[in-house]
């Protein structure tokens, strides 16, 4: 190798230790694993702005979700209009997130529903997410299983479209609906299942 080759070569080596060198802190929590807690405070529909996310004492839901994701702030629309509670998004991936959608009417949103139907369940949160219902026009891949987490029954969606692929979990308590979205782009989707599976696990009510 002649020397300007070789000079060339190095001068490569170096840019890349440096560029390594210059990743956020966050960023190598996230290849790990790290996650940290979101706290999310089911606020009524006149309430929005950001409400959550280190409130551990009035927290009503909390869920896990990984370092370096971003905490969006809620408009009044989002809140008031499609029951949006919180979001959280992932900068390195901008069709990924994951959302709280909450309901104070769990009598009639029990029946609205039917939480043991993928279509109908979901249907009736696609207003907070036209994806949504896109994804359950499209997919021919969706199905449903339930879980139980301290005495409480949660009901698991998977709607795998050909863009958006989304995973779901949806639970009853003290006459609210609780439900939590993950979406990430079905191209994605793969390489990063097991973490936005292990967001949907993490879900639960405080």
């Amino acid at each position: 190798m002649h020397t300007a080759e070789r000079r060339g070569v190095l001068l490569g080596l170096s840019a890349a230790a440096l560029a390594a060198l210059q990743l956020p802190a966050w960023a190598a929590d996230e290849e790990s694993g790290a996650t940290q807690v979101f706290y999310g405070l089911a606020a009524p529909p006149t309430s929005y702005g950001g409400y959550g996310g280190n409130a551990k004492e009035a927290a009503k839901y909390t869920f896990e979700y990984p370092v370096g994701w971003k905490i969006d702030t809620i408009g009044k629309n989002e809140k008031g209009m499609q029951g949006i509670d919180s979001r959280v998004r992932n900068p390195r991936n901008k069709g990924q997130a994951a959302y709280v959608v909450t309901f104070g009417r769990a009598g009639e949103d029990n029946k609205k529903f039917k939480l043991g139907d993928v279509e109908q369940t979901l249907a009736g949160f696609a207003g907070a997410d036209y994806d949504l219902q896109d994804a359950l026009t499209e997919s021919a891949d969706k199905h449903s299983s339930t879980r139980e987490v301290d005495g409480q029954q949660f009901y698991d969606y998977d709607v795998l479209g050909p863009s958006i692929s989304y995973l779901a979990s949806v639970t009853l308590k003290g006459g609210k609906v609780f439900a939590l979205f993950v979406k990430s782009p079905t191209k994605t989707f793969a390489a990063d299942e097991a973490k936005l599976r292990s967001l949907v696990a993490s879900f639960k009510t405080v």
